[in-house]
């Protein structure tokens, strides 16, 4: 069969019929992508005053920032750069043993992460349970290898638009708003936060809603999530 100049070298996607997308898998790793947001950035509303509270500038205000950014802000928060230095191992990892068993560590470490900085007292508390998200962590990758894996090339484009249109949702939206309001419950709430745990931790409540919310992700993936034939 004889080919002319102008044919295209490359086969036209168009002609071929767009496969529907998996919604039910699509819709839970959309969800376990919700808790990166949730377990990173829900600090961000309070981090300033945790900092000053606790003591760790010795009084010198003009330190808080330093603190503070050492512990949330791209690229110095030490969160961040333990992710990156394991999220390929993970992703390696997660070839041989599939993927589920990945995204429960994943999920299981922010849990813990998340429990962790809301009982720290001291600046290595807050940092080490930061680690521990970071090192535990390598979920962003595997959930792209996913969704690469339950897709093709005719809807593989449309499934991944999805992907920061749900972590700027959360990371500008629904983060600030709880991260912020259940700070210093027993100020808000005293006949429901009344007793002294509230007072010498009041910013454990958005520590323990995100923990749960991570929970809650480890359990339903656990249940539902179908893991990929290879």
């Amino acid at each position: 069969m004889s080919i002319g100049e102008s044919a295209p070298l490359l086969e036209n996607s168009q002609t071929k019929t767009k496969t529907p997308l998996p919604k039910t898998q699509l819709r839970l790793i959309l969800f376990v992508l919700c808790t990166e947001p949730v377990s990173a950035q829900y600090i961000f509303p309070f981090i300033n005053q945790l900092i000053k509270e606790l003591g760790i500038t010795g009084g010198d205000d003009r330190k808080i920032g330093y603190y503070a950014g050492v512990i949330v802000s791209r690229p110095l928060a030490i969160l961040f750069p333990f992710r990156a230095l394991t999220v390929l191992y993970w992703s390696r990892l997660s070839d041989h043993i599939d993927r589920k068993p990945i995204l429960l560590v994943g999920l299981a470490g922010l849990s813990v992460s998340n429990f962790c900085f809301g009982l720290s007292r001291m600046f290595w508390g807050l940092v080490a349970s930061r680690c521990i998200a970071g090192a535990l962590n390598g979920n962003v990758g595997v959930m792209k290898s996913v969704i690469g894996e339950i897709t093709d090339s005719t809807n593989m484009a449309q499934a991944f638009v999805f992907l920061p249109i749900v972590f700027s949702i959360e990371s500008n939206l629904d983060n600030p708003l709880y991260g912020g309001g259940l700070a210093k419950p027993h100020d808000r709430w005293p006949e429901l936060f009344s007793g002294s745990f509230w007072v010498q931790y009041p910013y454990f409540l958005p520590c323990i809603v995100s923990a749960l919310f991570a929970a809650f992700s480890f359990f339903f993936t656990a249940l539902f999530f179908e893991e990929v034939s290879q």
